[in-house]
């Protein structure tokens, strides 16, 4: 590959990283606040019927993030009353979080301006370079994933 070729993918990546505008604009969270309770409200659905919520244990490995980043994003959004912790009565160790009802409004006001900033993304782009753009970056992350030592 020619050096031009690696700057140039290089600079998109890099202008695509520091995009400010990834994203629509949330009102009352952040983007970081939007996915974790989007992940949250997925992961309680898919829990057990005798769970209290999600695990902060499956959130943090879901999210991709540490605990202590977890936890600082739980704080931020228990103190937004967003979410609620809750400990397992059988076990002390265990976490659970769970959205409130204000957490479940919020993620759907959140998820319905996400899809329509979104959507309005695909129609610029339309529908031929959308479809060539997903097969890329799945190209691209199959490639990358390939290249990360197995944990």
């Amino acid at each position: 590959m020619e050096q031009a070729e690696k700057d140039n993918l290089l600079e998109a990546v890099q202008s695509l990283k520091k995009a400010h505008s990834w994203g629509p604009m949330m009102s009352g969270i952040s983007r970081g606040e939007y996915f974790t309770l989007h992940i949250i409200s997925h992961l309680t659905e898919n829990a057990d019927m005798g769970a209290h919520g999600a695990k902060v244990t499956d959130v943090s490995r879901a999210a991709r993030m540490s605990r202590p980043a977890v936890s600082q994003m739980l704080n931020s959004l228990e103190n937004k009353q967003l979410v609620e912790r809750v400990m397992a009565k059988n076990d002390r160790r265990v976490v659970y979080v769970k959205l409130t009802e204000s957490g479940v409004e919020q993620l759907q006001k959140s998820h319905q301006q996400f899809h329509s900033w979104f959507d309005r993304v695909i129609e610029e782009l339309g529908a031929e370079d959308t479809a060539e753009l997903a097969r890329l970056v799945n190209k691209l992350r199959v490639i990358m994933e390939g290249l990360q030592p197995h944990e």
